[in-house]
């Protein structure tokens, strides 16, 4: 049978276009990073499921996927690189095109995007997999001809997982809908505070002009004076002047001071026009908020030069491949880079193989797991980009695991910039969710707080499971540079852990042996020493009750001892208070240790811990902040609060979900099958859940049940147990530096970050798809900017 004929007859039952609801993948195989770029084959498009799979060296999975599923059709999509010549003659002749342009018109600033034709020869065709032949779209019979030419035009799911993400950013905020403006003309061309000319912000209360604050990783100037203008009149909402465009109106830049974050403005147009500003003649002069992000995301050098000024050497091969940042994913890039070079996560996942009952790969975190390993350790795609220079990988683009991992996540499915460390414990709770706690095993060990009662000298002792310490900076300022930044007097970690493990004085106690209202002492320490230890900076602190990273230069020795910062033990005349193990694990909320602790250091009192974290969801401090700057003003946000007279307990892993709330959500319009599926895959959570039925709106409610439920409680304990056997044996305390995540910017949600790891005893920068070896005098950054530290037991 010729290949027209088996087209013909394998398309008869095939759509002409691709069905509405459908998603196309196209932009990387489903077990590989293989692309139509990187294959010599290209990329495999499936006529009938719309996935992707490559004819790769390691395995040809086009002829797995047809073995598998019988789906013969496939849309080949290959694109070779023009030579140099061409790419240059093309980005000349747009230069001149410029150049004439600007002669008739203002031009606007934007961010220019290159189309694949200028720089790629991009050739398509059906590939027949059965007869391992291919042919011309054109030359093919129809339908088969439309739907190849209809998955081509269709936006691929990376695009549309894009724009999604997009707009997700921004939201109105409850002080940018209430905003009533004065009516008067306003002088648009300065600061009124200093000379400044750009960088300028409108108050959209009384129409105040006042520069922004310096923006990081730019020469753009800033003074921060429409800061001090909120600081002094409580005006919370402004917009940027320079971002108002008539072509794009949801653009516009506009910040709420008091929400500490950018905001959008209903009407902004009609609320303009009290200040003279007609937005439809507007034309902007400079880049906006996310622009200026991305470019330093996607173009700051961070340190790749040596203290002579040479440039540092890119490095190659398995273990070395970057990653490329999708705009504002340094964080995930940063985090995902040092989990891998632990040899406990490589030989975890060397051991797994892919699904392939799995229905959709993209959507399926083991399978995409699977893939970042064999991608960062194959070392296929650590090789040079040759359209931005040796110093560029062109690496891997984990858009697919972005989309995946941040999906139920109301911050992580977004494109703006995230803190690292809250994005790591994610990553890590998402994990042992879906594996167990046997991958991230080596990461766990108990901490034991005692806590005695001043009067009686009673008191109790617990251990909680954690796979983190957070430890508390000494924000000592010793100066100001000549940019009015504060500098800080140089600690080490040794002192943080001090700091951290210190005495804790609790007033106000209640005692229930002695019956007293007194004072209590808190102690904790390590019960046991994990095989991995990870240690975040809390360089984020409430400076007037925003909250801002500090710049305290932490002294890193290679070496760390933590032997003395052993779990404390009851003392002479101190005795301990047996407790109802049983009732306490079923009545008591117990606050997530890492989050209560970066709470406490940020100025919160012990109350409004627990209630942030109780009423968040008990996940990161993030969230809990962001809950109790909304209710600063309740009457009772300082009332004792007793978690258990809500019925919320500290019961961990999976459970059937009540009646009451699946009603609930039928009564919110969803079958009962759907919302019990939303509720299972979100632990229960209705919040969530009601966030998952309106991202998944066409999920059909089936909840797979190939592979096995994974009892988070019942490991905990076991594991907690096992633990609890080894802190009476003796234990090795001392551990070296493995990797460091570090940051620059003002705040964790802007800025750069970048990680710093010791490959085969030489450190190795992995600033996204840029990976060079660093030299001993280059690594300054990690004493500077340190916010994530990873080490391993010696």
């Amino acid at each position: 049978m010729s290949v027209f004929d088996y087209i013909a007859n394998a398309g008869s039952s095939l759509p002409s276009a691709v069905p509405s609801a459908a998603k196309v993948y196209k932009d990387d195989c489903m077990y590989s990073f293989d692309t139509p770029e990187n294959n010599e084959f290209g990329l495999d498009v499936c006529m009938s499921c719309y996935q992707a799979f490559a004819r790769a060296p390691q395995k040809n999975y086009t002829s797995e996927h047809y073995s598998e599923k019988r789906h013969p059709l496939y849309v080949n999509i290959k694109k070779t690189l023009k030579p140099e010549s061409e790419r240059l003659k093309k980005d000349s002749d747009d230069l001149s095109m410029e150049s004439e342009e600007s002669k008739t018109k203002q031009p606007k600033l934007e961010i220019p995007e290159q189309k694949e034709t200028d720089l790629f020869n991009i050739n398509t065709c059906i590939y027949v997999a059965p007869l391992d032949q291919s042919t011309s779209i054109e030359d093919s019979p129809e339908p088969a001809r439309s739907l190849a030419n209809s998955i081509l035009s269709a936006n691929s799911a990376e695009k549309n997982d894009e724009i999604k993400a997009w707009e997700n950013e921004v939201y109105p905020c409850e002080h940018s809908t209430d905003i009533e403006c004065d009516k008067v003309a306003v002088e648009l061309k300065k600061c009124a505070m200093c000379d400044l000319q750009e960088n300028l912000w409108l108050c959209l209360t009384c129409g105040a002009v006042g520069c922004g604050r310096q923006q990081f990783g730019s020469d753009i100037k800033g003074n921060s004076h429409a800061l001090k203008h909120y600081d002094d009149s409580g005006h919370a909402v402004a917009v940027k002047l320079g971002s108002l465009s008539a072509d794009d109106e949801d653009n516009c830049d506009c910040y709420c001071y008091k929400c500490n974050d950018e905001v959008k403005v209903p009407n902004l147009a009609e609320k303009l026009l009290n200040f003279d500003i007609d937005l439809r003649s507007a034309v902007k002069t400079e880049k906006n908020l996310v622009e200026l992000n991305l470019d330093r995301n996607m173009n700051w050098q961070f340190n790749l030069d040596g203290n002579d000024g040479e440039l540092l050497t890119p490095v190659f091969g398995p273990g070395l491949t970057g990653l490329q940042n999708l705009g504002n994913s340094c964080y995930l890039n940063s985090t995902v880079q040092a989990l891998f070079s632990f040899p406990s996560y490589r030989h975890f996942f060397s051991q797994l193989e892919f699904d392939k009952s799995v229905k959709d790969p993209a959507a399926d975190l083991r399978s995409q797991m699977i893939k970042l390993y064999d991608g960062l350790l194959s070392g296929r795609y650590s090789k040079p980009n040759e359209l931005k220079g040796d110093n560029y990988q062109w690496g891997l683009k984990p858009t697919t695991f972005k989309s995946h991992i941040g999906a139920d996540h109301y911050e992580f499915k977004t494109n703006k910039q995230q803190d690292a460390n809250e994005f790591l414990l994610y990553l890590i709770d998402k994990l042992d969710k879906e594996f167990g706690l046997s991958l991230n095993k080596d990461f766990k060990f108990l901490l034991g707080s005692k806590l005695i009662c001043s009067e009686c000298h009673n008191g109790t002792m617990s251990e909680e499971l954690v796979d983190n310490v957070s430890v508390a900076l000494n924000a000592h300022v010793i100066g100001m540079d000549e940019d009015g930044k504060k500098q800080y007097r140089e600690v080490d970690l040794n002192e943080c852990f001090s700091n951290t493990f210190d005495t804790e004085r609790i007033d106000g106690y209640q005692c229930d042996t002695c019956g007293k209202k007194t004072t209590a002492f808190k102690t904790s320490g390590f019960t046991t020493y994990p095989q991995n230890l990870i240690v975040n900076a809390q360089r984020i602190q409430l400076e007037n009750w925003v909250p801002v990273k500090v710049d305290v230069p932490i002294s890193l020795p290679e070496q760390l001892d933590l032997g003395a910062f052993k779990s404390p033990k009851f003392e002479n005349g101190e005795r301990e208070i047996e407790k109802d193990a049983q009732k306490e694990s079923d009545t008591k909320f117990i606050p997530n240790a890492g989050a209560f602790e970066q709470l406490q250091a940020m100025g919160f009192p012990e109350v409004r811990c627990i209630k942030g974290l109780y009423h968040t969801g008990n996940t990161n401090a993030e969230d809990a902040m962001n809950w109790l700057f909304a209710h600063m003003e309740d009457p009772d946000i300082d009332e004792p609060f007793d978690p258990a007279e809500t019925g919320q307990t500290n019961i961990a892993g999976p459970r059937e979900p009540d009646t009451e709330s699946i009603n609930n959500l039928v009564a919110m319009g969803f079958s009962a099958q759907l919302a019990k599926k939303a509720l299972v895959v979100n632990s229960n959570d209705v919040n969530a859940a009601v966030e998952w039925l309106f991202n998944n709106p066409d999920d059909d409610g089936v909840i797979e049940d190939s592979k096995p439920v994974v009892n988070i409680q019942r490991e905990t304990e076991e594991l907690k147990q096992a633990l609890l056997g080894e802190a009476t044996k003796p234990q090795t305390a001392s551990y070296e530096l493995k990797a460091v995540i570090c940051h620059k910017g003002n705040s964790p949600h802007t800025g750069h970050y970048v990680v710093f790891i010791k490959h085969e005893g030489e450190w190795v920068l992995f600033n996204d798809e840029k990976v060079v070896k660093c030299q001993q005098t280059s690594l300054k950054d990690m004493v500077n900017c340190g916010y994530v530290y990873f080490f391993a037991k010696v």
